[in-house]
């Protein structure tokens, strides 16, 4: 498959995935996403592999849905549309090798979602993070409800969820949800040792943790899921997309 909205390279036995829609901070279009689902699909057939990094660029790593595509579902559309992004966020749960987000700038919405069925985060300092999808009459359509309670616990997770406010790095870092807060211009360098590290390690051990932590973390979340795809595309349509776009644009 030819890729337009991602870059992929394969060095030192790392996968680099790399969202590739800059002029639109990197939103999560249809195609963008049918092409992470190819690329996570084809990752456990690469077998020289032995960790997959996920990238934005400085200013965003991804700012979340995008708003055009979802002004145009209807419900039936948008039902379809969320639980095809979940099932491709949920991909990264089976690659047998560690998946690794490293986030620098806006990390909203969708992208905030991606970044969160990753097996860790790694954050430049000016990143900012936040499901304000409530602030457009919506909710989350891409795991958000589900996830944001595993790494924050409800109590937080309700706050920024009701609210969509940004969550403080400090927070994020203390809460579990991200794992490493390092100075934009030495992003780069820390890129660099953790490609280091994981081109070094032994790949049967990377899998046998995955393997063992994926065990762990079993849980029934497919309902879960189904529940959200229901309420996000129920939103969406009811609320009308002149209205979602008009409190978009005030944002």
């Amino acid at each position: 498959m030819n890729y337009i909205y991602i870059l992929t390279k394969i060095e030192n036995n790392i996968l680099y995935v790399t969202l590739n829609r800059p002029q639109k901070h990197n939103a999560l279009c249809i195609d963008m996403v049918i092409e992470l689902n190819h690329a996570f699909t084809e990752a456990n057939n690469i077998r020289n592999i032995k960790a997959l990094f996920l990238l934005g660029n400085d200013k965003a790593f991804s700012a979340g849905g995008d708003l055009i595509e979802m002004k145009a579902l209807d419900q039936k559309e948008a039902e379809k549309r969320s639980a095809f992004v979940q099932t491709t966020f949920q991909l990264l749960n089976e690659i047998e090798v560690p998946v690794v987000a490293f986030i620098s700038g806006i990390c909203f919405g969708g992208g905030l979602e991606l970044a969160m069925h990753c097996d860790f985060c790694i954050c430049a300092d000016n990143t900012r993070l936040a499901l304000p999808e409530v602030r457009y009459g919506m909710i989350p359509g891409a795991g958000g409800t589900v996830q944001l309670p595993i790494h924050l616990g409800n109590a937080d997770a309700s706050f920024y969820l009701l609210t969509g406010d940004d969550i403080p790095l400090n927070k994020a870092l203390n809460a579990g949800l991200i794992q490493n807060v390092v100075l934009l211009n030495a992003f780069k360098k820390e890129l660099s040792e953790q490609a280091e590290y994981f081109g070094k390690a032994s790949k049967e051990a990377l899998v046998a943790i995955k393997k063992m932590l994926r065990e762990n973390s079993k849980t029934n979340l497919r309902e879960i899921y189904k529940k959200e795809a229901m309420w996000f595309s129920s939103l969406l349509s009811k609320k009308g997309h002149k209205e979602i776009e008009s409190k978009f644009e005030k944002n």
